[in-house]
């Protein structure tokens, strides 16, 4: 039933692009146009997947699948690659990098994740040896497009890899806690804020940061996720606060808003 169902929505895809009778928006897209809302469904999926609930994250992941066949019957249309393309490379990609599952049985015997991890890092490397001449970090594939935050922890693994890292989480945190004295240090002296120094002092402090959740074995982009979702609850809590007495929130003075944004502190300190 899977394989007919899935057979359906390429189809349904396909008449959405045909030429005469398709849809014109999405006609007029191409894999760079669609590369924005590819990053969006991703985050939103990854968002309800922290809310476990199953309705939502199967209406996200619908809209990711989406995304992915369209990408793939643009290039159908294009004679570059199918979606059955997509499929046999995903598909070789994991039978090659799960030998513990699907190789000899001495191979199965590696059971152990440290064991696997290892395995699919040593597989991944000769995957890649046509990347042997080129500089480190893009053989480590870190110079690829990701969230900022997720590429800087890429980047320091792969420096950790050639035992080029801090050894402590607090080595760590007292890098972090000089440069955002520096930071600070340019703030005071420049009288431009958005100078090109505090501008570096800042992607320091970002860089600083991914790398101390790291080495707390903590997703940095999950975590300024999370950031962003608590001053939200934490808005709307105030907001409903600032309802109960009569008052809406984009209406009242600086101090109200600060005083009612306390109260809801004391009542979610996390």
């Amino acid at each position: 039933m899977s394989k007919e169902k899935f057979a359906d929505f390429c189809e349904l895809v396909a008449q959405l692009r045909h030429p005469v009778t398709g849809c014109p928006w999405d006609l007029k897209q191409n894999h760079e146009s669609l590369a924005k809302y590819m990053i969006e469904e991703a985050y939103e999926a990854a968002t309800v997947m922290k809310e476990n609930d199953p309705a939502k994250i199967c209406d996200e992941l619908g809209d990711v699948l989406l995304q992915v066949v369209l990408n793939a019957q643009i290039a159908t249309d294009n004679k570059t690659f199918g979606i059955e393309d997509v499929i046999q490379s995903i598909h070789s990609k994991m039978y090659r990098r799960h030998p513990h599952v699907f190789g000899s049985d001495e191979d199965k015997k590696a059971r152990e994740v440290p064991q696997i991890m290892k395995r699919w890092e040593e597989i991944k490397h000769a995957e890649n040896e046509h990347l042997a001449d080129k500089p480190y970090m893009e053989q480590k594939g870190v110079h690829k497009v990701f969230p900022a935050t997720t590429q800087a922890a890429k980047i320091g693994k792969a420096a950790r890899s050639i035992k080029f890292d801090w050894k402590t989480p607090d080595q760590v945190f007292d890098v972090l806690l000089s440069e955002i004295q520096e930071l600070k240090n340019e703030w005071q002296k420049s009288h431009d804020k958005s100078s090109t120094e505090i501008y570096s002092e800042l992607g320091d402090v970002y860089f600083s940061l991914a790398q101390l959740c790291r080495h707390l074995d903590l997703e940095p982009e999950l975590v300024a996720m999370d950031g962003n979702h608590k001053f939200l609850n934490r808005f709307k809590k105030m907001e409903d606060l600032a309802k109960k007495h009569g008052e809406n929130v984009t209406s009242i003075s600086e101090a109200r808003l600060e005083e009612l944004w306390n109260e809801v502190k004391k009542q979610s300190p996390h």
